[in-house]
């Protein structure tokens, strides 16, 4: 009987994602697993992986620090060797600093953007020698609509503990270009990279805050937040080889903020 599931070519392919079981991590880990993709989570504690991966197979933690050049080499190596390959890297862990824009340090606005950007290329750079042995390697490199525009601080007014840092959308825009130049080197290897820029995904924490939430969804042409399963159709298509002639895009998932 034909295969109709589309996605089929991503059983069994190795897929790495950092920061894999946060509110936005999961949900794209959780899709890639419900396709036969075999996936390695790399982050700090191994309670909140075994938290949210409980009754999954196919799934594994390396413990990683993405602050360390060291762990992200060892890990990378680790899984690299084990596998003989990498197909899909998918740079989603964030760490940084915030504060008000006058007060920012400038130790705290250069550790936003080392964990926002800095990072990412750490494990790029680890990883391109496991994904050439790939078929068609995939990076998708996580950036924000605020790489793209900055936040609009009506929005935030009297709510300024959730107004994103000027380090954070620095970052981000960096990876969108760091993602380009990178499709550009690496394509002839028939590596893809692009970027997801998401837009409003409130943690649930921040959309407790009821008049804040509705700012955020007037903002968007569909009127309203997103949440994680919003980020499984692109997860899926740039994982797979449905996207094998798409390279050097960054795709924004913002119910239409940045039209």
């Amino acid at each position: 009987m034909e295969n109709l599931n589309p996605f089929s070519d991503l059983k069994s392919k190795i897929v790495v994602i950092t920061g894999g079981y946060g509110y936005l991590g999961s949900a794209m880990a959780n899709i890639l697993l419900e396709y036969g993709a075999i996936v390695y989570i790399l982050a700090r504690t191994k309670s909140k992986f075994d938290l949210e991966f409980s009754n999954q197979l196919s799934v594994f933690f390396v413990k990683t620090d993405v602050q360390s050049i060291k762990s992200i080499d060892n890990s990378i190596q680790e899984i690299g060797n084990k596998e003989g390959r990498i197909d899909v890297l998918i740079n989603n862990a964030y760490y940084g600093v915030s504060n008000h824009p006058e007060k920012m340090t400038s130790e705290e606005f250069r550790r936003g953007v080392d964990g926002g950007l800095n990072q990412f290329y750490d494990f790029i750079r680890a990883s391109i020698k496991y994904l050439k042995l790939s078929e068609n390697g995939k990076i998708i490199n996580i950036a924000s609509m605020y790489g793209m525009v900055v936040p609009d601080l009506d929005i935030y007014d009297g709510r300024e503990e959730f107004l994103n840092p000027p380090n954070y959308g620095t970052a981000k825009a960096g990876v969108i270009h760091l993602s380009k130049y990178y499709a550009m080197y690496l394509g002839k290897y028939n590596i893809n990279v692009n970027s997801i820029s998401p837009g409003p995904f409130p943690s649930e924490d921040v959309q407790k805050d009821k008049e804040f939430i509705k700012r955020l969804e007037s903002k968007t042409k569909l009127k309203r937040i997103g949440i994680p399963e919003d980020l499984q159709g692109i997860t899926l298509l740039l994982s797979s080889s449905l996207s094998s002639y798409i390279t050097g895009q960054n795709i924004a998932i913002d119910g239409g903020w940045t039209i």
